[in-house]
This record gives structure tokens, C-alpha cells and sequence, in this order.
């Protein structure tokens, strides 16, 4: 379930190696540059362990995943996968998108053209882009060019389609995947059925790196957010006192849920190290509040 929030970031900072990166203030004001391009000065180990605010909002993230996509196309990233939080319409934390992925489509639609009108002013993916849906029923819609390409909601059944855009002689230079809704773990046989041909689809799916990513997530009651903007690392960031975020870890690849446990075990004020009372005590606050806000 997806949600988009406003926070301020804490101010301790985010570990890298031996040493804390300070957190930038997070959006107090109009002044703040959500994700500033690297300066031509700035070295290649400044710029990917530089901690990335969380963005305030739809407009601040798409500005944030198109300067990720930017970034990566530049170090010759042809096939990106993006990963975007999208504002609930009609729905609560409780209520989780009872129009289903169409309702969604509607939400992820502005964020993906507003990322595509900026990205398409690069030099090398200029061009006009045809707007076609893929498949109806699963809400599945692409954007088409000579040089860009982007499609919204991939799933196993298009995986065709996808397959013959990349590959088709005259390729757009850049491809972009947008949350992809196959399932390729946890089942004894995934979207892509078994043997050779699992083998296949997963290969052509991991081809696709990951160059921006946010999600949220909630863990024994904490609040939690992951953050993957190229060519930074992934940072784990926690909700803490109600409105502040803090970066209390960087990963090279995404960590696993269980990793993220393991980071809030070692802090003594993570709820997982509170009684079961208080964690009842905080999902029943945060399950009223959700009850709370407007759609």
C-alpha cells in the first residue's frame, strides 16, 4: 500500500562506512533544491554517498526519480526500473485502493508524464512520444518514442511486448519500467511459470537496474522508508518522533525486510524493542489516524 507523507528529516544523519553523513533539512521552505545535480567539482564518492532527502509530495519525487533517470542514462544506463509512492486517491491505510490498479493508473499517470516531460529534454531522448495502452484490464500503458520509451505497470502478460521494444532493431536508447506488477519470488511457480522459460524472463527482467525507488513500508509498528536515487546508495530512513525521518542506514544493494529488522534491533528506541502493550498502543493511534484523513 502506497502513501505519500510529509516529514522533516532528523538530524543525525546517515551512517557511510566509518563515518555520518549529516541529513539535509527536508523541504522547510520553497528555498531547498530537492535533488541538486552533482557539481562537476564534487567527486564520484561525494555524489553516491550523499544522503537523499525523502521528497515532500508527487511533484518533489517525480523531480527526484527524473534527475535519478538523468544521472543513469548518463553513466549508459540503457534499462532503468523505477519504483514510485503514489498518492492515494480515495483510499486510507485501512482502505487500500478499492478501485484496484485502474484507480492506481489513475494516480501513477501525471507522476510518469511529468517525469518523461523532463526527461525527454535531454540531449539524445528528445522526441515525441505515442501514449498506447497495453493491455485494458490491467491497466498496463506505454509511452513510445524513437529515442525514450517508458511503461507503466508491466505485468508477466506483456512481457512480450516489453521483450520486442527492447530488442526490435531501432530500440529506443532508454527504456524505463515503471512498478512493474509481475511477482517473481515467493511462489513454487511464478508469473513466468518454471524452468527455462522462469529462467529466461527473470534474466531479461534483471537487465533492468534499478535507478530510482521509494517505498514505505511498516515494521513492529515503526514506519520505515526505502530510498534508491542513482547513483547514491539505498538508504533506509525511520519515522521518528511523529514527524521527522532519519537515515539510520546505507545499503549498496536494496536490503531485504530482514536486514531492516536486524538495523532496528540494534536501536534501543525502535518499537520492536518495546512491550507488546505499547505496540498495540501505537498501531491502534496509527490505524485511527489513517481512519482520519480525507481521501
Amino acid at each position: 500500500m502506497q502513501q505519500t507523507r510529509s516529514y522533516v528529516a532528523g538530524a543525525h544523519g546517515c551512517p557511510v562506512g566509518n563515518r555520518v553523513v549529516p541529513a539535509r533539512p527536508v523541504f522547510g521552505g520553497r528555498r531547498l533544491t530537492l535533488c541538486a545535480r552533482a557539481s562537476t567539482t564534487e567527486s564520484a564518492d561525494a555524489r553516491v554517498n550523499r544522503v537523499v532527502p525523502i521528497p515532500d509530495g508527487p511533484a518533489q519525487q517525480t523531480q527526484q526519480a527524473a534527475q535519478a533517470i538523468e544521472a543513469a542514462w548518463r553513466d549508459g544506463v540503457r534499462l532503468q526500473r523505477v519504483e514510485l509512492l503514489l498518492p492515494l486517491i480515495g483510499a486510507t491505510d485501512l482502505d487500500d485502493w478499492p478501485g484496484g490498479i485502474r484507480q492506481q493508473f489513475k494516480a501513477a499517470q501525471p507522476m510518469v508524464e511529468s517525469i518523461l516531460r523532463t526527461v525527454k529534454q535531454t540531449e539524445g531522448l528528445q522526441g515525441p512520444l505515442a501514449a498506447n495502452i497495453w493491455d485494458q484490464g490491467d491497466a498496463v500503458g506505454a509511452w513510445t518514442g524513437k529515442n525514450l520509451a517508458c511503461v507503466l505497470f508491466p505485468t508477466a502478460a506483456t512481457l512480450g511486448k516489453l521483450t520486442e521494444l527492447v530488442n526490435s532493431p531501432g530500440a529506443p536508447g532508454l527504456v524505463l519500467i515503471v512498478n512493474p506488477q509481475w511477482e517473481t519470488r515467493g511462489n513454487l511457480v511464478s508469473d513466468f511459470g518454471f524452468g527455462s522459460r522462469k529462467a529466461e524472463a527473470e534474466r531479461f527482467i534483471a537487465s533492468f537496474q534499478p535507478t530510482y525507488c521509494l517505498r514505505q513500508l511498516r515494521v513492529y509498528g515503526d514506519s520505515m522508508r526505502l530510498l534508491k536515487a542513482h547513483p547514491n546508495r539505498w538508504q533506509v530512513h525511520r519515522v521518528t518522533r511523529g514527524t521527522a525521518l532519519e537515515c539510520i542506514a546505507t545499503r549498496e544493494e536494496a536490503p531485504s525486510y530482514a536486514e531492516i529488522e536486524g538495523l532496528l534491533r540494534d536501536r534501543p528506541d525502535s518499537m520492536m524493542n518495546k512491550s507488546i502493550f505499547d505496540r498495540i498502543r501505537t498501531e491502534f493511534t496509527f490505524n485511527q489516524d489513517s481512519l482520519k484523513q480525507q481521501p
